[in-house]
């Protein structure tokens, strides 16, 4: 797997997907029962090469933190981001950037993950692997020795233990620090942004790709996770999605801001990184 020339597939235009101002899935408060219209894999296009092993990771310590949204700091508090509450979670490490389209290509190389339902540029190979679903993002960190991180994870890597609004802090984003609408319009190259980065040093945490998390999703499940690593809802019917993406405004980019995805959903502003 390492070190080796891979066979890019799907190249072409980095387009595709449409939906919400999220990026292309439904917010529980603001687009509900949206979607972002997936489409089938075809891994069509020209062909390209490319050498790649899984991105670095960060280090994120065993710690307190405060998970949903603090009315202190943010005016925007939905009621899926309820109550504030205290989480004990255990030291993990998560992709330091979204996972790349080089980085998943060497899966599909490897006949373990299946090919993006949108084109991709070939000389974009360090844009986010977008055009995915879950079940292919998880099949990814699987065969990387790793898995989706946890919703509880997601939020602990972007906001650090002091409740902050956004990766960087509780200033308002701009197109210095998140990838976000009015911005360049698309996706671009992951970590092109140091000043966005989260306390842990993880970049793109807020903007660029809407993140794919290991959870189900369910508005209400707050009000009763576990105190210590929780593993998010035992069933449900679609995923939970993170950190906004290239045509998300504000209000999307923020480190407590839930969205959910079906499981066919698929758009060129939704990606993923791992986590072990």
């Amino acid at each position: 797997m390492l070190g080796v020339a891979i066979l890019l597939v799907a190249c072409g235009s980095n387009g595709g997907g449409s939906g919400s101002q999220d990026g292309g899935g439904g917010s529980a408060t603001a687009s509900a029962g949206t979607s972002s219209g997936a489409t089938t894999a075809t891994g069509g296009g020209s062909q390209c090469t490319a050498t790649a092993d899984p991105g670095a990771m960060v280090q994120v310590p065993a710690g307190d933190f405060g998970m949903g949204c603090d009315d202190a700091v943010d005016d925007k508090c939905s009621d899926d981001e309820k109550p504030l509450h205290t989480l004990s979670i255990s030291a993990f490490e998560i992709d330091r950037t979204e996972v790349t389209q080089a980085e998943y290509t060497a899966c599909m190389s490897a006949g373990k993950c299946g090919a993006p339902s949108c084109d991709w540029n070939c000389d974009n190979q360090d844009f986010p692997a977008s055009c995915v679903t879950w079940t292919q993002a998880s099949a990814y960190c699987n065969w990387a020795g790793e898995r989706l991180p946890t919703e509880a994870e997601w939020e602990r890597a972007a906001r650090g233990d002091q409740d902050f609004k956004y990766p960087w802090g509780n200033d308002e984003p701009d197109c210095s620090h998140a990838n976000m609408s009015g911005c360049s319009g698309s996706a671009m190259a992951v970590g092109s942004l140091a000043a966005g980065a989260s306390p842990y040093g993880a970049l793109d945490m807020a903007g660029n790709v809407v993140e794919f998390v290991a959870d189900w999703y369910d508005e209400a499940y707050y009000a009763s996770s576990a105190a210590a690593d929780p593993p998010g809802p035992k069933s449900g019917t679609r995923y939970g999605g993170r950190g906004g993406g290239f045509k998300s405004g504000a209000e999307y980019l923020r480190t407590s801001k839930r969205d959910w995805y079906d499981a066919t959903d698929a758009a060129a502003s939704l990606g993923f990184r791992c986590a072990r």
